[in-house]
């Protein structure tokens, strides 16, 4: 009976666990009109008016939005426009933004800059870590004082 109620407690906290992961990822929406205009600029940028999608990039950067689509978008529609160094600066926004993303780190190399390597444990992964730690002492703790971890020899 211990070891059921320890696996079950195990499963709670791993579910849990992976709760707080999805939430710690996902990324947070655009309001309404943002996202409109968002839309409005990628199809500006798709039918080549780079200047205009530029307009509306920066206009949601300009409201203090940090999304890494908006700045990778912003460093394409800057390298069709010949921007290079906003361009460059664009995707290094977005690489911060998005460490482990493999198109934006293409982008960046081609922009000429450098990357980091290795890349860095953002804020969001080292509080998982923590919280993963914690869940395994906590786990070790119940199962040792339940006596989960003894051998018995009966």
């Amino acid at each position: 009976m211990k070891t059921i109620g320890f696996i079950v407690l195990s499963i709670i906290m791993l579910a849990g666990l992976a709760g707080v992961a999805m939430w710690l990822v996902a990324p947070s929406p655009l309001a309404d009109a943002d996202r409109e205009t968002f839309g409005r600029a990628n199809q500006l940028y798709q039918a080549g008016n780079y200047a205009a999608a530029v307009s509306l990039y920066e206009q949601l950067t300009g409201k203090g939005i940090t999304n890494p689509d908006l700045f990778f978008n912003l460093g394409n529609a800057y390298a069709q426009s010949g921007k290079r160094e906003q361009a460059a600066e664009s995707y290094a926004r977005a690489a911060q933004l998005a460490p482990r993303d493999a198109q934006i780190a293409d982008r960046v190399e081609q922009a000429g800059k450098a990357l980091r390597l290795p890349v860095p444990l953002t804020g969001d992964e080292l509080a998982l870590g923590g919280l993963l730690v914690t869940c395994i002492l906590a786990l070790a703790l119940v199962g040792s004082r339940h006596g989960l971890f003894s051998r018995s020899t009966a």
